[in-house]
């Protein structure tokens, strides 16, 4: 009772620290609701591309399919935390810049309920927008003039899931989710060779509260007692999420690199509007191949229509979104008693997309490269889990930015049995 109530105090602070939090800047989060979150919603999960929609293990929990709950042992009660830190260098054809961002990546629990009802609740971050971009110009008169492009905040999400085994093997599972965040955007328009020149503020803040559900179906085939298929469906309705956001339009001096402005007139102000984000349906499916305690291998495959996508009745022409990953996991010798590096669990994967942006004829791929080991902790079921993935994203063609980026996640995965009664003789 100790831990699940430290498990709360963690749960409750971290809830404002996920919301706060911006990550890496990058300028193609200026677009839709941002970077989505393409990485796999824990360390063990990362390392090996990112599959996940047929992955079910008793020792971790897996939202990306919430019918994998199932899989949890019935006398157990599991914690998973993970902390990230990235880098990333920005490349055009005439510069490099780098930038760099730490944070929490997840934090999840799991149980069971009852012989064939399980239980999971967690917090991930679904999209970041972190941007400053500034594009220089003349006006018809001549006089240099900028305009800067400013973004900050994100949508995350706070879940609660249910699986339920229908059958021998197979079992559904549904996943209610709480998506909430905060989006600041601006727009300034100044004149950088003059001070003495007022210039023109655009400020929308948008606030996202509501819930949604995504759904899952895995099922085992055995091959013999060792060897097993798993198949897995991964399925999100279209959602229309309640949304409220301030329109400013103001005139001012000053307010550049930090300094303090002097409003001179506000020219529209809108306290607030409310309307709706449309998020698209998705779709995914997995395969996985599992020899047990030894060796595991799978596939994924993942869609999303993002031409559908809608904020306050507006459409910002973006792309349906694919993206395809592969990975596995292989443990020498699980019940090793002679060797620590023989119990300990090696990943690799890679993966490869499109996201949902195509900007002057470029589509915006992404594709990653990652690896991993779990290493069990002595006299434990708990296990550290750490991931290193290399990727890129974008192009430099057309004038467009190449961000080559590296992640590291360290990730932690209680295992306590919970549910046994102690008995004496």
């Amino acid at each position: 009772m100790k831990k699940f109530i430290l498990f709360l105090f963690v749960f409750g602070i971290s809830l404002p620290e996920l919301f706060a939090q911006t990550g890496v800047d990058s300028p193609y989060s200026r677009f839709g609701i941002g970077n989505l979150e393409t990485r796999a919603p824990n360390a063990r999960l990362q390392a090996m591309g990112g599959i996940g929609n047929a992955i079910g293990a008793p020792r971790f929990v897996n939202p990306v399919n919430p019918a994998s709950y199932d899989r949890f042992d019935s006398l157990s009660f599991l914690f998973n935390v993970g902390f990230n830190a990235s880098a990333v260098t920005y490349v055009t054809t005439k510069q490099t810049e780098n930038g760099n961002g730490v944070g929490i990546n997840y934090f999840s629990a799991g149980f069971p309920v009852l012989k064939w009802w399980r239980m999971a609740v967690g917090l991930l971050p679904t999209s970041n927008i972190a941007y400053n971009v500034v594009v220089p110009g003349v006006s018809p008169q001549g006089i240099a003039v900028n305009k800067s492009y400013e973004g900050s905040g994100g949508l995350n999400t706070l879940y609660f899931g249910n699986s339920f085994r229908l059958a021998n093997q197979f079992s559904v599972g549904v996943n209610l989710n709480y998506n909430f965040g905060r989006t600041i955007t601006s727009s300034f328009l100044y004149f950088p060779d003059s001070v003495n020149m007022a210039t023109t503020k655009v400020e929308n803040t948008s606030l996202i509260n509501d819930i949604s559900f995504n759904y899952g179906l895995l099922y085992t085939a055995p091959i013999n007692s060792n060897n097993f298929l798993h198949f897995g469906l991964t399925y999100s309705q279209q959602m229309k999420l309640g949304a409220t956001r301030e329109y400013l339009i103001k005139s001012q001096f000053g307010g550049l690199q930090g300094n303090v402005a002097t409003v001179v007139d506000t020219i529209l102000y809108r306290p607030k509007e409310n309307g709706v984000l449309v998020m698209p349906q998705k779709a995914g499916i997995g395969l996985a191949y599992e020899k047990k305690e030894k060796l595991l291998i799978g596939f994924d495959f993942n869609w999303q229509n993002w031409e559908k996508f809608e904020f306050f009745n507006q459409r910002d022409s973006l792309n349906n979104s694919w993206n395809m990953a592969a990975g596995a996991q292989y443990i020498p010798n699980y019940s090793s008693i002679s060797g620590y590096w023989k119990r300990v669990t090696y990943r690799a994967g890679a993966r490869y997309g499109q996201t949902y942006l195509k900007i002057n004829g470029e589509p915006i791929n992404e594709f990653g490269i990652s690896f991993g080991i779990g290493l069990p902790l002595p006299r434990s079921l708990t296990t550290v889990d750490l991931s290193l993935e290399a990727g890129r994203r974008g192009t430099t063609a057309k004038n467009l930015i190449r961000e080559s980026f590296v992640n590291f996640t360290v990730g932690v995965s209680i295992y306590e049995r919970w549910f046994v009664k102690t008995k004496y003789n």
